[in-house]
């Protein structure tokens, strides 16, 4: 047993030094304006005395003098940042000039690590960039922190708009954005959360059995725009309740939740699109401009809704990513 840990041990320090240099590591002396040009990189840092990492896009019109705005893009579980590349964010950062950033979860638990070594040695060799079996923590890992370091060591090293500093996420990505949201909202400037919810508690193949788990209030207002499925088997619309092993918060107990915070018009405007399967509800009026919109895809499943890659497995008249660009750029930080 002993050597079969010594062994994982080494194997993971191996995977860490071969691929730190390649993909370039974050240190100290990075940290300074850098002089990344237009492309696509891998970028580690330690965080918690965890190894951490994240991808990022930056486009072509990126030329360091000017600041532009950063959206961050959270994966699902289990994922990893290059798994998010298919809802075409790289794309629409590219036409809009935007920097988009790609971290990664943390691997929940030693116990798995036999489980996805093989995985992501595999994802390594095919350029995947690290363990492919991450989540995001609501208990025992400071993922609030990671992403709010990250974000300052992206503001140092890169010309970011600090009143431009969005957060989007899919799935367990999109629990985390509701989270980042109310725990980081003296810096982001809004979210946009894709098949999500603000609570629940996860059943055991999700990690640690936590108690019943809602983000806490923030402390700013926040403009949201969130999109759900009607026939979400994963998250469903109508949430999860009287179950001892797996509670969730609903679509509009989540919605209602930043309605309330933000002080909106509690009657929402209702827009239905021809086809009826598209119902968008906008709460405006908010503090300080801010406005809570909800897109309810009434055939939708657990998806990306009109994701361009090949994991667009149910066509839809949207496209969320287009609409999620649209809405931050139209809210910047006051």
């Amino acid at each position: 047993m002993k050597k079969k840990i010594i062994g994982i041990f080494v194997c993971i320090l191996l995977i860490t030094i071969c691929v730190l240099p390649v993909c370039g590591a974050m240190s100290e002396s990075d940290l300074k304006k850098s002089s990344l040009s237009p492309g696509d990189y891998l970028r580690f840092m330690f965080f918690g005395m965890r190894p951490r990492s994240y991808r990022i896009h930056i486009p072509p019109s990126y030329d360091g003098s000017t600041p532009v705005p950063l959206v961050l893009v959270l994966h699902g579980f289990p994922g990893c940042a290059k798994a998010m590349l298919y809802v075409g964010m790289n794309a629409e950062a590219d036409e809009e000039g935007f920097i988009a950033v790609y971290p990664n979860g943390h691997t929940p638990r030693l116990s798995t690590l036999l489980v996805t070594l093989q995985q992501t040695l595999r994802s390594l060799i095919i350029g995947g960039g690290g363990f492919i079996y991450n989540c995001w923590d609501f208990d025992n890992v400071d993922d609030v922190g990671f992403i709010r370091t990250l974000i300052e060591t992206l503001q140092t090293t890169l010309e970011i708009n600090s009143s431009r500093i969005y957060i989007t996420g899919f799935s367990g990505g999109a629990l985390m954005t509701y989270r980042l949201g109310a725990e980081l909202s003296d810096i982001v400037a809004a979210i946009a959360p894709v098949a999500g919810s603000i609570g629940g508690m996860w059943p055991y193949q999700l990690g640690p059995r936590l108690p019943l788990y809602i983000i806490p209030e923030p402390e700013h207002p926040l403009p949201v725009i969130a999109f759900n499925g009607m026939n979400d088997s994963d998250v469903p619309y109508n949430g999860i309740y009287d179950n001892g092993d797996w509670w969730l918060i609903s679509v509009n107990d989540s919605v209602s939740f930043w309605v309330e915070h933000n002080q909106c018009d509690p009657n929402p405007q209702i827009n239905i699109s021809e086809s009826g399967n598209i119902i968008k509800k906008t709460y405006s009026n908010g503090s300080l401009g801010t406005e809570v919109v909800l897109y309810t895809v009434v055939d939708g499943y657990h998806g990306w809704f009109g994701a361009p890659g090949p994991r667009d497995k149910y066509p839809c008249e949207i496209s969320a990513t287009d609409l999620i660009w649209e809405f931050f750029e139209s809210h910047p930080k006051p």
